[in-house]
């Protein structure tokens, strides 16, 4: 059953990594029409990465002036999101309710045309100015088992407070989708001014400021190269501010697991991520294999004698054969039931930690079966032939009288495959080692800024109207507060995002600053560096007038120490007072040092920071003795101040650290297929040293009788095999330093690989095969030597 066991628990852990490849690599894959949808991004000079949030302007005048362009679509994520308030019976404000949403877009009137997402009730339209499509999972939450075609729903969000009807319920967008949306608000809405509230920079004709996702259907047969010139040109044309950025079409079916875009909040797949841990199947399901044929040599000994009788009882070798391929296959079956209903068990389990709705529904595909019946058949004939052939060649007289044992199965071989299993679990443990000494290093890191003891709590949905008052009294407010430290408002946070990105900025009257190079900007108010802790290196923050006035009447700003470099800035304390050209003038105030806004996955990125009354999140250091207490004190205040505001709050250093999710997945499944590994490996050296002891149990009698006691003897037996994991450290410590190594590359920052990493991987192994083969060789050392001589 060992033997079972090993390629059942292979198979199980095959089935479990096989199913998220299938998951990531199926993303965006469900529309009708995925293989000719593209979505648009630019590209600047200094930019290795893209940028997908483009001017919504963009859309039209592509349609009209390329041709190939089947369908165009816009969709502005999370634009529209805010309070959605549900008016209460018979549509009375006394019985509203209100719910904070985040995942509310704009989209275009053909965004059902182009995307499969099924619409169960009403429209598929979002033709008409002020209406909206609901997910299913919303028209429950908001109105049971009503019906919500028709009804009208107050949105509060950065445009003011609008009504919108409901004229279509659309089944939830699966995680399978890069694109998701609970609420999708119809485009043509913004196309009215008054609605917009002054936000000019939400003109859906406008070519100026990006917010948008714009998604192509192309025509077949579209050279993309071409389309992509021909765009860029028209671009040009007709916005020229943009004649420094290159467009370019990236192919929905990639999105997902080649982003390749900065400034992207989104989590999205990883290539890198797929590719690795296919690859750790791929190489769990071969050891398994390895293992199942070391172990069935071994047994084989056991029934040597039993071929020789079979063959002088007058079987040909063609039955003994069909008889060990047979049993192969049986086992083989029974190994995969276990492993298939092992996978059932832990599927709640497994789709929990990666935050994913995996299933095998890889088992109702054509190609699995014909795969997996590939590798069964594959498996049977190496396994099970290599056996049967042996043991069906030998001379049945010597397999009778005990003769055979030396001569079945070639030693180098078996050894060979332990080398291999060895030498992939000591390359997983070396990568597991290395992946948290990396996950640690970017937690530990001086970020350069505190998210320490910081507590967020999310913003009104808008600061139109009294709101801005309102936000103005709720932070003097929690400044009366004795447990509030520091607190400060601004419009993104640390490990959020930025507002926006800028380029086209350059000194004033200076020939330095290239104005291709791009800008990643952050509304703040004055406390802001003050309660993150980050170093204002010259002059100083902002003053509360300046807040009043706001960054496109005052033109003041603060920048970082990347930006001053990049603009040519070689001196910080004579950057004071000097003035930078963007879409107007405006003069640095102060320079504070580099900080890691977002995680060291990447470099830290120029910043422009511009002051404002910002509402979007509230940042409190606070002490945290009696947290539940305090936080119910917030919660009453906010309520005060905002009502009919939802309240909600983040632990900054959790948020933050949300940033290193993939590594600490990546992480925990090289951990337990390194385990798993090991494991496996161990049962097949454990077979190897099963056979190793058998063949030498004559010798081991006779050295008994001369005196060798139990020690001597688990040393000759384990010698061997110690040598052959030492082979394998060997050979597996230069493989997985290129790896790692390569692996490390994607980060910005990143730890070394330590020779102490070789130097306990190898131990692991060591100690794992040792205490392995030491089980075996004190059962044959305490053996009674008189059993195994009596035939001599």
């Amino acid at each position: 059953m060992i033997n079972v066991l090993g390629l059942a628990l292979g198979i199980a852990i095959f089935l479990l990594i096989t199913e998220y490849v299938a998951f990531e690599w199926g993303a965006n894959r469900f529309h009708k029409n995925f293989d000719q949808l593209y979505r648009a991004s630019t590209f600047t000079a200094d930019a290795d990465k893209g940028d997908y949030y483009l001017p919504p302007g963009y859309a039209p005048t592509l349609k009209n002036r390329v041709p190939g362009i089947n369908e165009v679509v816009r969709v502005a994520e999370g634009v529209g999101s805010g309070l959605v308030i549900v008016p209460g019976t018979n549509g009375s404000t006394a019985g509203n309710k209100s719910f904070r949403e985040n995942k509310v877009s704009f989209a275009d009137d053909n965004f059902f045309r182009v995307f499969s997402f099924p619409v169960i009730k009403g429209s598929t339209s979002l033709a008409k100015a002020q209406t909206m499509a609901i997910s299913a999972s919303i028209a429950q939450k908001y109105f049971g088992n009503g019906n919500p075609i028709g009804q009208v729903l107050n949105i509060k969000n950065q445009f003011g407070l609008t009504p919108y009807t409901v004229t279509a319920v659309y089944e939830g967008m699966p995680q399978q989708s890069d694109i998701q949306a609970d609420i999708l608000l119809s485009y043509k809405t913004l196309e009215n001014a008054a609605f917009r509230n002054g936000n000019n920079w939400a003109d859906p004709n406008g070519l100026g400021s990006g917010y948008t996702n714009i998604y192509f259907m192309l025509n077949k047969g579209v050279d993309l190269k071409l389309f992509e010139a021909q765009a860029t040109q028209v671009i040009h044309k007709a916005a020229p501010d943009a004649a420094k950025a290159t467009l370019a079409f990236q192919p929905l079916r990639n999105l997902h697991i080649a982003p390749s875009f900065s400034y992207h909040f989104q989590t999205y797949g990883s290539l890198v991520l797929v590719v690795s841990f296919l690859s750790v199947a791929l190489l769990i399901m071969m050891i398994a294999w390895l293992n199942y044929i070391n172990l069935s040599t071994a047994q084989a000994l056991y029934r040597a004698k039993e071929s020789g009788v079979r063959k002088v009882l007058g079987a040909s070798r063609m039955q003994i054969v069909g008889q060990y391929l047979t049993e192969t296959a049986i086992l083989t079956l029974i190994s995969i039931v276990i492993a298939i209903v092992s996978v059932k068990l832990v599927q709640p389990f497994y789709n929990n930690f990666l935050g994913k709705e995996l299933s095998l529904t890889v088992l109702n595909q054509g190609r699995f079966w014909v795969g997996g019946i590939t590798v069964v058949f594959t498996g049977c004939f190496l396994a099970g032939g290599y056996v049967a052939f042996m043991l069906s060649s030998i001379d049945p007289l010597k397999t009778i009288r005990g003769k055979a044992a030396i001569t079945i199965g070639g030693i180098s071989l078996r050894r060979s495959l332990v080398v291999f299993q060895f030498t992939t679990s000591v390359i997983l443990i070396i990568s597991t080692i290395t992946l948290y000494r990396q996950l640690k290093y970017m937690q530990t890191q001086d970020l350069g800024m505190n998210v320490q003891q910081r507590v967020v709590i999310s913003g009104p949905s808008t600061l139109s109207g009294s709101q801005r008052d309102n936000t103005l009294a709720f932070e003097n407010q929690l400044r009366q507060l004795p447990y509030v430290q520091k607190l400060a408002a601004s419009n993104n946070v640390p490990g959020e995002g930025y507002n926006f990105s800028a380029d086209g900025i350059t000194r004033l009257n200076a020939n330095v600053g290239d104005d291709k190079k791009s800008y990643a900007m952050l509304i703040v108010d004055d406390k802001y560096f003050d309660t993150y802790d980050i170093k204002i290196k010259a002059g100083a923050t902002f003053t509360p007038q300046m807040l009043e006035q706001g960054w496109s009447k005052t033109h003041k700003i603060i920048i970082n120490e990347s930006a001053a470099a990049q603009l040519g800035f070689k001196n910080t304390e004579n950057i004071i007072g000097q003035k930078i050209k963007w879409d107007a003038e405006f003069e640095v105030v102060g320079v504070v040092k580099d900080y890691h806004h977002l995680s060291l996955h990447e470099f830290i990125r120029p910043m422009i920071f511009l002051p404002a009354v910002a509402h979007n999140y509230f940042t409190i250091k606070m002490d945290t003795r009696n947290l539940a207490g305090h936080v119910s004190q917030l919660k009453s205040i906010y309520e005060h101040s905002f009502p009919g505001e939802p309240f909600t709050y983040t632990f900054a250093d959790e948020s933050f650290d949300k940033q290193y999710n993939a590594e600490q997945k990546l992480g925990n499944v090289f951990m337990a297929s390194a385990g798993a590994a090991v494991f496996i490996a161990a049962l097949g050296l454990f077979g190897l040293a099963t056979f190793a002891a058998r063949q030498k149990i004559k010798e081991i009698g006779i050295r008994k009788v001369l005196g060798a006691n139990v020690l001597n003897i688990v040393t000759l037996i384990s010698a061997d095999f110690l040598k052959l994991v030492a082979i394998a450290i060997v050979i597996a410590s230069p493989v997985a330093w290129y790896i790692m190594n390569k692996w490390l590359q994607d980060f910005a920052y990143h730890t070394s690989i330590q020779w102490w990493v070789f130097a306990l991987a190898g131990s692991i192994a060591v100690v794992i095969a040792f205490v392995t083969v030491s089980i075996q060789s004190v059962k044959a050392a305490i053996a009674n030597p008189v059993k195994s001589l009596r035939n001599e």
